[in-house]
């Protein structure tokens, strides 16, 4: 988000935020107050069984009148419908302008999850400080890791009722190609195969294809040669990132873990079933008790390879304002250039190639900062 700045022009487009925010409350307002008086017209005027046809009608007329599909206005009347009456501080704000719609629609959604009025009324008191500092993506990773950690047993639920449901399909387009979709399969699965097809494209450096073209390839690749009449060959080692909480792996509770990039989870007892899976799946950043890896500094320019992947399972993303690029896929960025600055965790931070650049040619520039770090970019002040 902007902290600060002197150049009017970006003010002006803050205030045009505001004012096209408050505009989206106004229309959703309207909305529910049309809707509200039609209702009960409904319900005076129209015979039970007609009712819902009749409240069809209407909400087709709010549809044209807005631009929109009937699909999706009545996605809309649910939203507006559970941040006006279920979410208090949520709908204030957005009728200050300190929320948008688009971010009203995303917490909307992620309480229809929640089953307990206690665990939407936490929601309702934590979400606005940081939907209104964050953008639209971090929000729905942060959604996740609410709805997760606030109700784990239902999210274990859902977990296991949806896994049940894995497909994947294919379908064909009118040109000669198509996609396949390969679908509610477990996220730590998903992570595995993302890192797999990573690792494998990059080793092809004398290659002319892109890297999506080599991932798609590799794919392909691999699919082909699945036999179905012998044991498949044994995978490579993975180190995916994931923070485990002490208490789930000690079964005081079900927390489930964090990945290292915050936008995934897993399910406790998922969770406890790989920790004795024998599977190599964990990482400690800590040597031992008392020697923290992230504490200790090291000669030379570039850190040692466990120091690079506590930074990277740290920071999760690129630590400039708004970019979600995993860390795994970032440089690790002297912040105070070395050799005056020392390679340890508290001067190296994951920064994606984009934003490396920009700090390297000063187009950005990190400063200290209340809350941290924040960036300097030409006298307009970003902050995480």
């Amino acid at each position: 988000m902007i902290g600060e700045t002197s150049d009017q022009r970006l003010t002006f487009m803050g205030d045009l935020q505001v004012e096209r925010a408050r505009t989206e409350h106004r229309i959703w307002s309207s909305m529910l107050d049309f809707l509200d008086t039609e209702k009960a017209r409904i319900e005076r005027d129209v015979e039970p069984r007609q009712q819902d046809l009749a409240f069809a009608a209407v909400r087709s007329v709010v549809a044209q009148a807005n631009g929109w599909s009937e699909h999706q206005v009545a996605s809309r009347i649910h939203e507006a419908e559970t941040a006006r009456d279920s979410l208090p501080t949520v709908w204030a704000a957005f009728g200050d302008g300190e929320l948008d719609a688009a971010r009203v629609s995303i917490i909307a959604a992620g309480a229809w999850k929640l089953t307990e009025e206690r665990s939407v009324a936490k929601l309702d008191r934590q979400v606005v400080a940081y939907a209104a500092t964050h953008t639209t993506g971090e929000l729905r990773q942060w959604m996740r890791r609410f709805i997760a950690r606030v109700e784990p047993d239902e999210t274990e639920k859902r977990y296991e009722e949806i896994v049940a449901e894995r497909s994947v399909t294919i379908h064909h387009d009118e040109d000669g190609t198509g996609s396949l979709y390969a679908e509610n399969l477990p996220s730590y699965v998903l992570a595995g195969i993302d890192q797999r097809l990573d690792h494998a494209a990059k080793a092809l450096t004398d290659d002319d294809r892109t890297m999506h073209q080599r991932r798609a390839d590799l794919f392909v690749d691999a699919l082909d040669r699945i036999d179905p009449d012998n044991e498949p060959a044994r995978t490579p080692n993975l180190a995916i990132g994931v923070m485990v909480p002490a208490s789930t792996l000690a079964g005081v509770d079900d927390q489930p873990a964090i990945s290292a990039n915050r936008d995934w989870f897993i399910p406790a007892s998922v969770l406890r079933m790989l920790a004795t899976s024998g599977n190599p799946f964990w990482y400690r950043l800590l040597v031992d008790e008392k020697d923290d890896v992230l504490a200790a500094s090291y000669r030379g320019y570039s850190p040692p390879e466990h120091l690079r992947n506590a930074i990277r399972y740290r920071d999760g993303t690129c630590r400039y304002p708004g970019c979600t690029t995993k860390a795994t896929n970032c440089d690790l960025d002297h912040r105070e250039p070395w050799p005056n600055g020392q390679t340890c965790a508290d001067n190296l931070w994951a920064l994606c190639r984009t934003h490396h650049k920009l700090k390297t040619f000063d187009h950005a520039v990190p400063i200290e900062h209340d809350d941290g770090w924040a960036w300097d970019v030409g006298g307009t002040i970003l902050t995480e």
